[in-house]
């Protein structure tokens, strides 16, 4: 039996319960002289990640009620680049239900051992990864550093001393082949394996090759004769289902997927992507379920994103109309709860925008109109300090809500100004046209051009011109702070070279009085405020001509 040699090695224990702790750290030390750290709760292990590199960390599966467990923590650091390829991970668990056990293996811890074992049988699984680890540092290495040409040139020199781990080695060249989109060298590997043990790897290599070469019968067929021969390769489920989607085949693609997640309920990854395929099918009520189960399995992991509990809220609001109204209050607590939690963990004022509005047009659906009026009070006073500040995303689904909720007005404001500073971008001015009743993408473009002219005419002095062309625009976007600011400052700049003429200096009045109210948050205010104190300026020193 080969001696371990673990000496200086860094261990890292991961349990909640300190006996158990305890015990992993007496056999940590049995091993050599060795540096050994053990804490109890995921946060702390991610944190002692990101300060040391540990060479061995054995990982508890279970690690306490509303907290991540061993397998999120592991896809944490993989995601993350906390742990590198040569570091040992062997996950110990209690758990043995086949869910947890596919949603653990799939993050490919380097042993997972279950519940009561000895720890002989752990030093005989920590003996058989550290000798792979051994043999293979360099390549490992290599592909932590993402140098996929040093990757091809060190596995090509492992296998020409002999090795082993040669089926490894050969999975990996083959994989670098096909990421540096070498497809015929990857498929002439998959060829010369696809009929070895234990060389799946190479059958579904071969049916991706099919499908990046466009030859989608092929990767099909390839795909399912995996799923025949082992059902519980779940890769073959995911690339099957994309074969379908890039056939425009989206039902037999959210059949796949749901058939993958009978054996493996547990990959958000893959709940939303079947929550997305369904949305496309118009299948709301499975979406909302997907998107259900996505937000609570995310909450602890490193998928936790606001976007969970909008497109949660987003999917139920789709379909519960169909619903009975009991039924659909009850289902839209459950939201209500996810948009509080979600405005909570992110503190961000557009989210809390459009987490109001949403709850707004939900309240609205179940006949709440008392709770919904409330919500879209909330949701108003905030765009009215921030709607400026908004991403672009952000002002497209408000506006969306505003229109369910007969604020079309307040949403074509909205979209005007966003259309008029991106006039040019045809894609988006498409979206922006599908949020109204009323397109606006070609008048927005009147006013760009009217706005680019008349800024081209005052900066020749033609001032009259300028008037004329920016308040041809204005009448097409009334609302836009920026045009009307171009309009002031043309007015203060023409009556300061020609101050006979009154005119020019009342209709910059009236339109500082309109804009006495701007927001204090508002992008523009600043330069609201250095024009009206030269309108003051201007208007001052009429006064004191006068006297």
């Amino acid at each position: 039996m080969t001696t371990l040699n673990f000496a200086n090695k860094r261990f890292l224990i991961v349990d909640n319960i300190k006996q158990s702790r305890d015990t992993l750290k007496q056999f940590a030390y049995s091993l050599g002289d060795v540096k050994v750290e053990s804490v109890s709760f995921a946060k702390d292990a991610i944190s002692a990640c990101e300060s040391v590199a540990y060479d061995v960390v054995l990982l508890g599966y279970d690690l306490g009620e509303n907290q991540k467990n061993g397998q999120q923590v592991l896809e944490e650091l993989k995601t993350k680049s906390l742990i590198q390829r040569q570091s040992i991970i062997i996950i110990i668990t209690a758990e043995v239900s086949e869910a947890m056990v596919l949603a653990a293996l799939e993050h490919k811890p380097d042993e997972y051992i279950a519940k009561p074992y000895t720890l002989q049988d752990l030093k005989k699984r920590l003996l058989r990864s550290y000798v792979k680890k051994q043999s293979m540092a360099k390549v490992y290495r290599a592909l932590d550093e993402g140098d996929e040409n040093n990757v091809v040139e060190l596995v090509k020199e492992t296998i020409a001393k002999g090795t082993q781990y040669e089926s490894e080695c050969m999975g990996i060249l083959s994989r670098q082949y096909f990421n540096m989109k070498r497809y015929a060298e990857a498929q002439d590997i998959y060829l010369e394996y696809q009929n070895e043990a234990s060389c799946t790897w190479a059958k579904i290599g071969l049916g991706k090759v099919a499908f990046e070469n466009k030859q989608f019968d092929k990767a099909e067929q390839y795909f399912k004769e995996i799923i025949e021969e082992n059902n519980r390769y779940l890769s073959a489920y995911d690339w099957l289902a994309k074969t379908y989607q890039a056939q425009e085949n989206h039902a037999s693609a959210q059949n796949t997927l749901e058939r993958c997640l009978l054996i493996s309920p547990r990959s958000v990854g893959r709940l939303k992507l079947y929550a997305n395929v369904c949305l496309e099918n118009e299948q709301f009520e499975k979406a909302t379920n997907a998107l259900k189960k996505t937000n609570e399995l995310a909450y602890h992991s490193i998928h936790n994103h606001p976007e969970n509990a909008l497109l949660f809220a987003k999917a139920v609001l789709e379909h519960i109309h169909e619903m009975p109204i009991d039924q659909a209050r009850k289902l839209n607590n459950k939201v209500f709860s996810a948009l509080s939690l979600m405005t909570k963990d992110f503190d961000d004022v557009e989210l809390k925008i459009r987490s109001q509005l949403l709850t707004a047009c939900l309240q609205f659906t179940t006949k709440e109109k008392q709770p919904a009026k409330l919500s879209l009070v909330a949701a108003e006073k905030l765009l009215d300090n921030h709607q400026h500040d908004m991403s672009t995303q952000g002002k497209l689904e408000s506006s969306r809500a505003l229109v369910r909720l007969d604020r079309e007005q307040r949403a074509a404001n909205i979209l005007q100004q966003l259309a008029q500073d991106n006039a040019s971008d045809e894609d988006l001015l498409k979206e922006i046209d599908s949020c109204l009743t009323k397109p606006i993408s070609d008048n927005i473009i009147k006013a760009q051009q009217a706005i680019e002219i008349g800024m081209s005419y005052y900066k020749q002095n033609q001032f009259s011109e300028a008037v004329n062309e920016l308040s041809s625009a204005l009448r097409i976007i009334p609302h836009h702070t920026g045009l009307k600011l171009n309009l002031l400052q043309v007015f203060l700049v023409a009556y300061e070279k020609s101050p006979v003429d009154d005119n020019y200096i009342q209709r910059a009045s009236d339109i500082i009085n309109d804009m006495d109210n701007l927001p204090t948050s508002s992008y523009s205010t600043s330069r609201y405020i250095v024009l009206k104190e030269k309108y003051q300026q201007l208007t001052d020193h009429e006064e004191s001509e006068e006297e």
